[in-house]
């Protein structure tokens, strides 16, 4: 693939201004070690999602507030449908069959009532997908906050001294105009979400077997998979390749490679960006 510099930003319009600012914000620091880096914040994050107070069953969820935007909440309810005591699946170490009991059900409200019905992957991609039709550089710039996000990389604590994402305020700003919405919600609540959706892969995983996120099982393996369709979309990753990808383990993921091509298909995530 031909490197990507920033003459071909510029033509597509995009103000140099814009374009510095945006790779200062998003540039990955020489030499991270981006999985150690993340694990701590994973675990921290992990620790205090389990212990969510948690209802009876389904119908009478507890209700945790962890995102707030304007007049939307970002949301989990304890407990999850896989946490239900019919619901089977097998831990990964031991091969015992058991429920999931730890798992979370994320939602995102708008003035107190839920916002149309669970996400589910093929969902959250298909909104992904129709974005090729309204901006595709707006559609490059979640790819990288998706990538980061992965890695906990925008995260900060916040009064409470819990680990919570703060998108990089430049680039958001030039996202929010370029693509203000996805899937119906503003797409900072769409990103809250993804981020929502990520912490309780990681509560499910630590619950069957690789505990602590002491691996890319979770969290990190499920947005690079959203980064990965995102490269796809941007015709900078192979479509079968990327499908293929769902044939090996980890099982119904394709995450996008953490190091090899990562500059090339994102270039202005590169700090050695011209």
């Amino acid at each position: 693939m031909k490197k990507i510099t920033k003459k071909f930003y510029l033509k597509l319009g995009i103000s140099e201004n814009d374009i510095l600012a945006i790779n200062k914000e998003l540039s990955l620091n020489a030499g991270l070690k981006l999985s150690p880096f993340a694990r701590s914040r994973r675990a921290e994050m992990l620790k205090e999602a389990i212990a969510f107070p948690k209802g009876k069953n389904q119908e009478k969820r507890k209700i945790t507030k962890i995102y707030k935007s304007g007049n939307f909440i970002i949301a989990v309810g304890k407990p999850g449908k896989e946490a239900a005591p019919d619901f089977k699946q097998k831990h990964y170490i031991t091969g015992e069959t058991m429920n999931n009991k730890n798992d979370m059900n994320p939602f995102i409200m708008i003035n107190g009532k839920k916002v149309g019905n669970d996400l589910t992957f093929g969902t959250l991609f298909e909104q992904i997908e129709h974005l090729m039709r309204a901006d595709m550089f707006g559609l490059e710039l979640l790819g990288m906050l998706i990538f980061r996000m992965a890695f906990m990389l925008d995260h900060n604590r916040n009064q409470e001294n819990k680990w919570r994402y703060t998108p990089p305020k430049r680039t958001l700003a030039v996202l929010k105009k370029r693509l203000p919405e996805v899937g119906g919600v503003p797409v900072d609540v769409f990103l809250y979400f993804l981020d929502v959706l990520a912490l309780n892969e990681d509560v499910k995983m630590h619950t069957l077997g690789y505990e602590n996120a002491q691996y890319d099982y979770g969290r990190v393996n499920t947005l690079l998979t959203f980064a990965h369709l995102v490269a796809v979309l941007l015709n900078r990753r192979s479509l079968a390749k990327f499908a293929g990808a769902f044939a090996r383990p980890p099982s119904g993921m394709a995450p996008l490679p953490k190091i090899k091509g990562l500059f090339e298909t994102y270039p202005l995530l590169s700090p050695d960006f011209r």
